[in-house]
């Protein structure tokens, strides 16, 4: 395991022992107990007065507020950024969907942020927060996480800001379903040419905008590959396809 994880997971654990079970009995299983180590840990005011507003309300019963709650707890002593948690967990609540659904999905959520963490500290080694959220939000949302791991085994040694830009490429990219196979051969192209800019992070909107001109997704890739062999930027992708802003009528803005 790399050292630079176990160090980060040491403090984790150490964390989440003085935050939940340091004292005798306060394992969250009760509601106020959890809101007091929920506050404590950093989850938002708001968040918290949410869950207790439904309680108060006769919405759920504590045992389900302890269920809603306790995602959110498990984020915060692990480091895990808490907006997508915290905002997942209000568009729930105010859509009145049931709790175990909520639940479901910030477990979820859970499940491919940690796998995002673990993912990012044993390849670059660094926890670039913004890299988090997006392997996070792609795994969740179905990307491959073959595709992230062959990714990062694969330029793992590149700059943080090469390493981010492919990790997005790969996520969004993988969001519209464009095979990653693809996404791979610019990338290493892109990385070898040395002219990977943080431009390309959104070459999906090309991907996009071809696609509605019946372009084929390898066909997009091969002239990604051919303005890139020659140096080229990322806005003359869509002219070695033949379109023009004009012909394209402001989808590239979109």
């Amino acid at each position: 395991m790399n050292s630079r994880y176990s160090a980060h997971l040491l403090v984790i654990v150490v964390t989440a022992f003085f935050l939940l079970g340091a004292s005798p009995g306060l394992t969250g299983d009760n509601f106020g107990e959890l809101v007091n180590h929920s506050l404590k840990c950093g989850v938002s005011a708001d968040s918290v007065e949410q869950v207790k507003s439904l309680v108060s309300d006769s919405l759920v019963t504590e045992d389900q507020a302890v269920s809603l709650l306790s995602p959110l707890l498990k984020a915060c002593v692990e480091q895990l950024p808490l907006f997508p948690f915290e905002d997942k967990l209000a568009e729930g609540i105010s859509k009145r969907v049931v709790p175990l659904s909520i639940v479901r999905v910030l477990d979820k959520r859970l499940e491919a942020y940690r796998f995002a963490r673990e993912l990012l500290l044993t390849s670059s080694g660094r926890l670039d927060q913004d890299a988090l959220v997006v392997i996070g939000e792609s795994v969740e949302k179905g990307v491959s996480k073959n595709d992230f791991e062959s990714y990062a085994m694969a330029f793992e040694d590149q700059s943080p800001e090469i390493f981010s830009t492919g990790v997005t490429m790969v996520a969004l990219q993988g969001q519209v379903g464009f095979d990653y196979a693809l996404t791979r051969t610019i990338l290493e192209h892109g990385v070898k040419r040395g002219v990977l800019s943080t431009d390309w992070r959104y070459f999906v909107r090309i991907i996009l905008a071809a696609r509605k001109q019946d372009v084929s997704d390898k066909a997009i890739a091969n002239a990604a590959v051919s303005v890139i062999l020659a140096d080229g930027a990322i806005s003359d992708v869509m002219p070695e396809l033949g379109f023009t802003e004009r012909s394209l009528a402001g989808e590239l803005k979109q």
